[in-house]
């Protein structure tokens, strides 16, 4: 038999597939048949290791890489080896390539070197068939299968599959061309743009009609090496070739999301679906559009908007969010119901995905509970609680408290409470309280609707929450205790905004809350309302003191006192001009809380906010609880 050069270059690509630990038969594979293969570990990675598993992809032309999806192959132990099939379709597929890995332990991997093993298909006279090498390399440039292994493919082995590829079939080079000279761009060889360029230039002017997709490519090549005037002007001829084609459509969809003017972006959205009715852009569009109504305050907009909009341009997502927005700042309830529902109907017609992955079911039912949690809002803002209740009964996962929300537990039991159910859902309730899923909202209604009971009264509800709390509140009281402190309080005095003297001295055997803070820092005033119904919770103790030291303010005096105006907070604020009280208190950084206990030292400090007013809360509460009782 004669030899030529290409079959001796293919045959060093299959010498360099680790023969020793692969092999299969039939020795040159048809589609259409089952492969039986076997590997063995010894003297790879995977020496040692006893559960393994394969994974492969089939592969094909660069057209037809979405066939390459990771499937898992079972092997069968016999001695030292493993054994497997793989059968191979009668369509579209040029090869296979796999790579072995502990079952259990996943990231350790046999991927051959880098090279993957390889299963080639082969004619019916035995011949290598096109695409079975230069399709290894796609695998590599154009599928995700290296993602899995955490490892990069080497741009080298790459070019000289490419090379191969072409050197057997140089009527394949419309194929290949653009990622042969990306691989050897990623290459970075001495001298590699101007080839690469040449490279360029050379493929275009020999083609006698460049189509839309090769001038798409030859500006992708310019850009990844940095010349983008050649870039532009690639995409420019494009244009000129396919004027309603894919990079015109991206330019005008871009001017649509980048006008600023809400007026103009209407009119330039509305000539866009006009021009481009079957556009991929139009999601992405209907998102922005979406967004723009709800950032314009335009809800009956937005209605009007959404109303006609096909099923495939609804974004769940951004409606559940703007729906639950609505709803939770009780305005537009109307509309928020109306979007929700629309939600709802969309989701409810999806379709099943032909290849769901293997949490499909749980995602689906994860959005579902989601919609369904914000129509239930929806309702019980509108005191639609006969409505509300039982569609929060089926989204709270009442078998598993511990992984409940508080804020859905609150509005559960005032639904509950509203329809005169709360001896149903009680026993989750109080669970909801002993382990901590419970906010001071539910805590609050709860207490009430006890202390409303016959023979029972507040003090008794107080009590009752007391006890169901207990634990928990012993368990942070414990966590607490080791974060508590014992340095001096240094001494001070300072002027508030109604112009009286504030002295440390006057608090002498009371509990003092400092609360460093400024106006420009935003979580300072994102914790404020937190920290008001901390001060709330104490206001009838004369033992507890809460003042709010502002500090670092850096700019006039009365930025402070219009801030104040502005919110309904009845802080005291006495102001730290020269950062000495913040200084002699150690504050690293705003907001920072400082707790004095009654024997005048400093036995708590704490920086910036969690973002969880109930925590935070909580938190302030038991320290000055503690401290009272001489901890």
């Amino acid at each position: 038999m004669k030899f030529t050069p290409y079959l001796f270059l293919f045959s060093l690509i299959i010498l360099r597939t680790a023969k020793a630990q692969f092999c299969f038969t039939p020795e040159r594979p048809q589609t259409g048949q089952m492969v039986s293969f076997t590997y063995t570990p010894q003297c790879t990675p995977l020496d040692a290791d006893t559960t393994l598993e394969g994974r492969y992809v089939r592969y094909g032309t660069p057209a037809k890489m979405h066939i390459s999806l990771p499937t898992t192959v079972t092997l069968v132990r016999q001695g030292g080896d493993y054994i497997g099939q793989l059968y191979i379709p009668k369509k579209d597929v040029m090869g296979t390539m796999l790579f072995f890995r502990n079952s259990v332990q996943t990231r350790r991997t046999d991927l051959n070197n880098g090279l993957l093993y390889v299963i080639p298909v082969y004619d019916a006279d035995g011949k290598i068939v096109p695409h079975a090498v230069g399709g290894q390399a796609s695998v590599f440039t154009r599928s995700h299968f290296l993602n899995e292994t955490g490892t990069r493919f080497d741009p080298n082995w790459v070019v000289t599959l490419y090379q191969h590829e072409l050197l057997m079939n140089p009527d394949l080079q419309p194929h290949y061309w653009s990622d042969l000279l990306a691989a050897q761009i990623k290459q970075r060889k001495p001298g590699y743009g101007p080839v690469a360029k040449a490279g360029i230039e050379s493929y275009i002017a020999s083609r006698p009609a460049p189509t839309a997709n090769e001038f798409t490519s030859a500006a992708l090549l310019y850009e990844s090496l940095g010349d983008f005037p050649k870039a532009t002007a690639m995409r420019e001829r494009m244009k000129s070739l396919d004027p309603a084609g894919s990079l015109v459509q991206k330019d005008r969809a871009n001017s649509v999301r980048n006008e600023p003017d809400w007026t103009r972006r209407k009119a330039a959205y509305q000539a866009f679906i006009q021009e481009f009715p079957n556009s991929p852009h139009l999601q992405g569009l209907a998102v922005v559009m979406t967004d723009g109504y709800f950032k314009n305050n335009d809800i009956a907009g937005l209605v009007k908007f959404i109303e006609p909009l096909p099923v495939a341009q609804t974004d769940l997502s951004v409606l559940n969010t703007i729906a639950f927005q609505l709803a939770d700042e009780k305005r537009s309830l109307t509309e928020a119901e109306f979007l929700i529902k629309r939600a709802i109907s969309v989701f409810k017609g999806q379709p099943k995905p032909q290849r769901p992955g293997s949490t499909w079911e749980k995602d689906q039912q994860t959005r579902s509970r989601q919609l369904m949690n914000t129509y239930a809002r929806a309702l019980e803002q509108q005191d639609k609680f006969a409505e509300a209740f039982p569609i929060y009964k089926d989204v709270i996962p009442t078998d598993d408290v511990d992984n409940s929300d508080a804020r859905t537990n609150e509005r559960y039991l005032i639904c509950a409470i509203r329809t005169n159910q709360v001896e149903a859902v009680r026993p989750y309730i109080e669970s909801a309280v002993q382990i901590g899923k419970a906010n001071i909202g539910l805590k609050t209604a709860l207490r009430d609707w006890y202390a409303k009971q016959p023979g029972n009264n507040l003090a008794k509800a107080d009590a009752y929450v007391a006890e169901l709390e207990a634990d928990i509140r012993a368990d942070k009281r414990d966590e607490l205790a080791q974060q508590l402190i014992n340095e001096p309080a240094p001494a001070f005095s300072l002027t508030d905004l109604k112009g009286r003297t504030i002295s440390s001295s006057a608090f002498k055997g009371k509990v003092i809350v400092l609360d460093f803070w400024a106006t420009w820092c935003g979580p300072c005033v994102a914790s404020f309302p937190a920290m008001q119904q901390a001060q709330n919770k104490f206001q009838s103790d004369p033992n507890v003191k809460f003042l709010f030291v502002n500090t670092r303010e850096g700019g006039p005096m009365q930025r402070i006192y219009n801030f104040m105006d502005k919110h309904p907070y009845n802080f005291v604020v006495p102001v730290d001009t020269q950062q000495k009280v913040a200084n002699a208190y150690k504050v690293k950084g705003i907001p920072t809380k400082v707790v004095i206990g009654p024997d005048g030292r400093v036995r708590y400090r704490t920086i910036g906010f969690s973002g969880d007013p109930e925590a935070t809360v909580e938190e302030l509460a038991l320290v000055v609880e503690m401290l009272k009782e001489g901890k």
